[in-house]
């Protein structure tokens, strides 16, 4: 997919600062450049895909020529694809960045803990009443391994672990 420009974001913003009151009736290439925080090229290409015209060595677009031109880029629907195609690739960064720091945790339990069987769990796992577990820990790390040691219970006495918590 070839990039899109990164004024698409920008979109809503540049159009209303052309709707504004006191916006020129015609900009420069440099005018240009500002507005939609592009380089000299970019500039040029805007200013002619927005009707605009050379007077000696100077580029100008009229206003209302730039304003239809992006009201049709909008219509397009291809700012709001750009938008949602970025918020993607950030949703997708930010899950990439979540897993990488759950890898780095390390659960730290001795052996033992996973040979214990739903009578043996310490007093840190406390059944409070029916439906209410009440786990003291305190860290991330040592909340894991707590819920790691019920989860080992639980694996080697089942009959035993539901007995226990569910009152059967």
């Amino acid at each position: 997919m070839p990039a899109q420009p990164s004024w698409y974001l920008r979109l809503p913003e540049i159009l209303a600062s052309l709707r504004a009151d006191g916006a020129p009736p015609f900009l420069d290439r440099p005018a240009v450049e500002q507005l939609f925080r592009v380089r000299r090229r970019q500039a040029i290409r805007l200013l002619g895909a927005a009707q605009g015209y050379q007077i000696g060595k100077t580029f100008l677009v009229d206003r209302q020529s730039l304003l239809q031109y992006l009201e049709k880029v909008e219509a397009s629907g291809a700012p709001e694809q750009s938008r949602a195609r970025k918020e993607r690739v950030l949703a997708a960064l930010s899950e990439v960045v979540n897993h990488v720091a759950a890898q780095r945790i390390h659960v730290r339990a001795n052996s033992e803990v996973y040979r214990r069987r739903p009578a043996d769990l310490p007093d840190s796992i406390e059944l409070i009443g029916p439906g209410r577990i009440q786990i003291s820990y305190s860290g991330a790390e040592e909340l894991l391994a707590r819920i790691a040691e019920l989860a080992a219970a639980a694996a080697n006495d089942f009959p035993a672990f539901r007995k226990l918590y569910e009152g059967r």
